[in-house]
């Protein structure tokens, strides 16, 4: 295994990845929004979500991915080797796959920024050590309910590259310690795993990914 440093991440092996991708804990969700979303988001809706706002978001709030898909001339389109239920992407040339996951995330930690060092620290097969040197802070796109096709924001994340099996894998993490998962029913934690060919650079691939896949918070 090796980790490779980056201080340029855009969103989001070791023995922790399985060959078909993902932790098997996870709880994927997928949802379709409106043909034609409004212009706007609601007055009182987060313009983002840093680790220090997470503090302050709603217990409980509306939280979820949002994904949307485009035709067969996609940038990427389904997985036809997704498992049941798994929201899983292929890029159009075939050489990276993109796994979504939502979750309930138990953590003791205070913060949004330490839980999601959790998070990534089990989803990566890493030691807390190893996420502190090498992961960084960078975003997923966050939209709401009323614009659901729309980047109506930044979602910190916690992200890291590991170099495994041949592959390069990006992975990030966002836990919200705030939300109240048991009375709103809702996952408090968020994660993308984003497996390319070894000759492919996976953050070339993350721009046409936040087309596909944003955090809906409301």
């Amino acid at each position: 295994m090796i980790l490779v440093m980056s201080s340029a991440l855009l969103s989001a092996g070791c023995a922790a990845v399985p060959d078909g991708g993902a932790h098997a804990t996870s709880t994927p969700s997928q949802s379709d929004p409106a043909e034609t979303p409004s212009s706007s988001a609601p007055a009182d809706a987060p313009e983002s979500l840093g680790f220090a706002e997470g503090a302050q978001l709603d217990p409980m709030a509306m939280v979820g991915w949002n994904v949307s898909m485009g035709g067969d001339d996609a940038a990427w389109t389904h997985n036809p080797d997704a498992e049941t239920g798994e929201v899983s992407f292929v890029n159009a040339d075939g050489t990276c796959t993109a796994y979504y996951y939502q979750e309930v995330f138990e953590t003791a930690a205070a913060d949004d920024r330490s839980a999601s060092d959790e998070l990534l620290a089990e989803v990566a097969g890493l030691s807390a050590d190893e996420v502190a040197t090498y992961a960084a802070d960078e975003y997923f796109v966050l939209t709401h309910a009323s614009t659901p096709g729309v980047a109506d924001g930044e979602v910190a994340n916690r992200s890291v590259i590991v170099e495994a099996d041949g592959k390069m894998w990006l992975m990030a993490a966002r836990v919200f310690t705030n939300l109240d998962s048991a009375a709103s029913q809702m996952s408090n934690a968020y994660s993308l795993q984003l497996a390319c060919d070894a000759d492919v650079d996976p953050l070339t691939q993350l721009s046409s990914l936040d087309e596909i896949a944003k955090v809906l918070v409301d």
